[in-house]
C-alpha cells in the first residue's frame, strides 16, 4: 500500500501544481506588476534615492 500512495502522490502532486499554482501566477501577472517593470515614458531617470549619504566607498 505504501507504494501505491508514493506513486499516487507522484501523479497528483505535478497535477495539483499545473491545475493551481500556474494559474494563480499567470492571473497574479496578467493583474498587477509587482516590480514596476513598465516603462515610464515621462520618467527622466528610474533611480531611487535611498536618503543615504554617498558614503567611503573606497576604503
Amino acid at each position: 500500500m505504501p507504494t501505491l500512495r508514493r506513486a499516487a502522490a507522484g501523479l497528483l502532486l505535478p497535477v495539483l501544481y499545473a491545475l493551481v499554482v500556474v494559474p494563480a501566477g499567470l492571473v497574479t501577472r496578467l493583474l498587477r506588476d509587482p516590480l514596476r517593470r513598465r516603462p515610464d515614458r515621462a520618467a527622466s531617470s528610474y533611480w531611487i534615492s535611498t536618503g543615504q549619504g554617498s558614503g567611503d566607498r573606497h576604503r
